[in-house]
């Protein structure tokens, strides 16, 4: 009589996991719901961010600075590692997720989404 309550309540949370809101699924993408700072960069630039319930706003640029004082066992230099793409999430509350795809180019409004991990997957095979 025990396996009867374990699978009701395995049940109770996989429908729970099933019916988190998207927001609090949705895999590496920064919440900028109460506001945040993004920084991205290419192998040459990088660019600061502004994202809020305004959107997302570039606030300043700089050069990356390539010079590496360790160098690796080789005695080579290492490559500078470049997070190119970064995806910003605001949320306001009752209403769909206002999703923005920023590089150093520029930001992109992707539109407003309840599932913003399914976007995220679509836009991820996209850049393949």
């Amino acid at each position: 009589m025990k396996i009867g309550p374990g699978l009701l309540l395995a049940g109770l949370v996989a429908a729970a996991a099933a019916l988190t809101p998207a927001p609090a699924r949705a895999a590496q993408t920064h919440d900028c719901t109460d506001g945040c700072y993004i920084i991205t960069c290419n192998l040459e630039v990088c660019a600061v961010w502004r994202c809020d319930d305004l959107g997302c706003r570039l606030l300043n640029t700089f050069y990356r600075n390539f010079e590496d004082i360790s160098p690796n066992r080789a005695g080579k230099r290492a490559a500078p590692v470049a997070a190119d793409i970064a995806h910003a999430r605001v949320c306001p509350a009752d209403k769909p997720c206002e999703l923005y795809e920023l590089s150093v180019e520029g930001a992109v409004h992707l539109g407003s989404f309840d599932n913003v991990g399914d976007v995220l997957e679509d836009r991820r095979a996209l850049r393949r």
